[in-house]
């Protein structure tokens, strides 16, 4: 860990946590005690946290904790004891939201949903263990009704054009909890789910193989059941005595399921996520226009040793309020919060990532990103959405604007407008793009020199200043929604 001393960001006997949304301490995610004070001596690591738990006739099982794209999270992984018992260890800085523990041998397949694992509240808390059933509801063990459950959960996401990234933590634990219960209880279509995965654990292959060979698939909506399972080995799915060729019989078993249960999900109504993202395309690449080259690095000069960071605040036309009984207008309070979160205008302060996280997608593909809670007032007749400016800037912590920023003299525009309903405001630019939500002399095709709010009228000028489907691969083609990468909406516990 890198150690810094920032004396106005100093609380005397206090724990001092600095992350990109408190721009006056110009760090990100450093931990700082009073240790650190006077001879800058290393901060300690946070204590280590351990997941234990059992699985069901999974001696030996290879277990893992998997992010929503599959991937695992801090590479940890283990194998269950003869007991078929499990203990993961995880850095006590590590988050986990929206994951999969997963247990597998061979072809044989286990799954429990893991809405939150919090990270250590501080440096001084103590080592701390989680039973699988305290972070994954109804999971006493990983057994064949955690993984129907899991796996219903996951069709019911797709179902509705979501993904496990971008869903509610806490209406996840309601939703397993609910789940949980309508099983028990002898719910018909879920306890057949129930019956086909369990029938296809017993029949699984348990010779060891790669991840390719589990049973199940949740990154991709076509199915969940891989279909190179029963391509290699016989499994009578239904129980009706005569072996599957396609997993036409399971996928329709769980569609017929899914009305049995509600996704439950809540969220503030004053705040919301929102992921900014910017690319660097090099240069030479295409503009927005995709009919002409830029420079990206026409105002700034490029380095190994420079990251991007964004800047900017609540602009000037969004509704303020000037009594406290307002509701369609943002206090004072929220307009200072926000500006803190974005940095206020100073330069080089909130950095964004290139490294999978921050809501950052893939780390190292030239995309970076940052996740912010804003204000958010929802549209509607006589209610006008929150609306901000910023901008991108390339440079070292706590550079100038010179030789850092994308464009000067111009802001980027964007209204806090939900317009895909994943509760999340994603979106993705390219670092000094002119033929985008640039204010002033934009030369977008559809523009007219400057950008307008959608609220106004203007049929000269195209509107570019909400969250929208963008070209991800650079061959002049919009190919969909720019994924939040890990950042999920800002949830709160639904009333019971």
């Amino acid at each position: 860990m890198v150690n810094f001393l920032v004396p106005r960001c100093r609380k005397p006997w206090a724990i001092v946590v600095c992350s990109v949304g408190v721009a006056a301490c110009n760090l990100d995610g450093f931990i700082l005690t009073e240790a650190s004070r006077g001879d800058n001596r290393q901060v300690p690591e946070p204590a280590a946290q351990t997941l234990t738990g059992t699985i069901a006739q999974g001696s030996g099982a290879e277990v893992k904790v998997l992010a929503s794209d599959g991937s695992p999270v801090g590479g940890v992984q283990a194998v269950a004891a003869a007991s078929a018992g499990f203990s993961l260890v995880f850095g006590g800085e590590t988050a986990i939201v929206n994951a999969v523990f997963q247990a597998r041998l061979g072809r044989k397949h286990w799954l429990a949903l893991v809405p939150e694992m919090p990270a250590q509240p501080s440096v001084l808390a103590p080592p701390r263990t989680f039973a699988l059933s305290d972070v994954s509801p109804g999971a006493l063990q990983a057994d064949d009704v955690t993984t129907a459950m899991a796996l219903l959960v996951l069709a019911k996401l797709h179902s509705m054009g979501k993904t496990l990234a971008g869903a509610s933590s806490s209406g996840l634990t309601d939703t397993l909890i609910d789940l949980h219960k309508k099983i028990a209880n002898g719910e018909p279509a879920l306890g057949q789910v129930v019956a086909m995965v369990a029938r296809l654990r017993s029949q699984a292959n348990g010779a060891q193989g790669s991840d390719a060979d589990a049973t199940y698939s949740w990154t991709t909506p076509a199915s969940l059941l891989r279909p190179t399972l029963l391509a290699a080995q016989a499994v009578d799915i239904d129980g009706d005595g005569v072996a599957e060729a396609t997993t036409a019989k399971f996928d329709a078993a769980v569609a017929a399921a899914l009305d049995s249960f509600t996704l439950k999900a809540c969220y503030f109504p004053d705040k919301i996520r929102v992921v900014l993202q910017t690319k660097f395309v090099g240069a030479g690449g295409k503009d927005g226009n995709c009919d002409a080259t830029f420079n990206p690095y026409l105002w700034t000069d490029k380095a190994a040793s420079k990251v991007v960071f964004v800047t900017g605040g609540i602009h000037k036309d969004t509704a303020k309020c000037q009594t406290l009984s307002e509701q369609k207008c943002l206090t004072q309070a929220q307009v200072d919060q926000a500006g803190a979160a974005m940095g206020g205008w100073v330069p080089n302060v909130v950095r964004m990532y290139d490294d999978g996280t921050h809501g950052d997608g893939q780390a190292g593909d030239g995309v970076w990103s940052v996740a912010l809670e804003l204000p958010y007032l929802e549209p509607a007749d006589g209610v006008l959405p929150v609306r901000i400016a910023y901008k991108f800037t390339y440079g070292q912590p706590a550079q100038g604007w010179t030789n850092s920023e994308e464009f000067p003299g111009n802001q980027r525009l964007l209204e806090l407008v939900d317009v895909n309903g994943d509760h999340i405001v994603t979106r993705f630019d390219l670092f000094a793009d002119e033929t985008t939500n640039k204010d002033k002399k934009n030369t977008s095709q559809a523009g007219c020199g400057e950008v307008k709010w959608t609220s106004v009228e203007d049929a000269k000028c195209g509107h570019d200043v909400r969250e929208r489907p963008v070209d991800l691969d650079g061959d002049c083609v919009i190919d969909g929604w720019p994924s939040p990468g890990a950042a999920t909406p800002l949830s709160i516990p639904c009333p019971k």
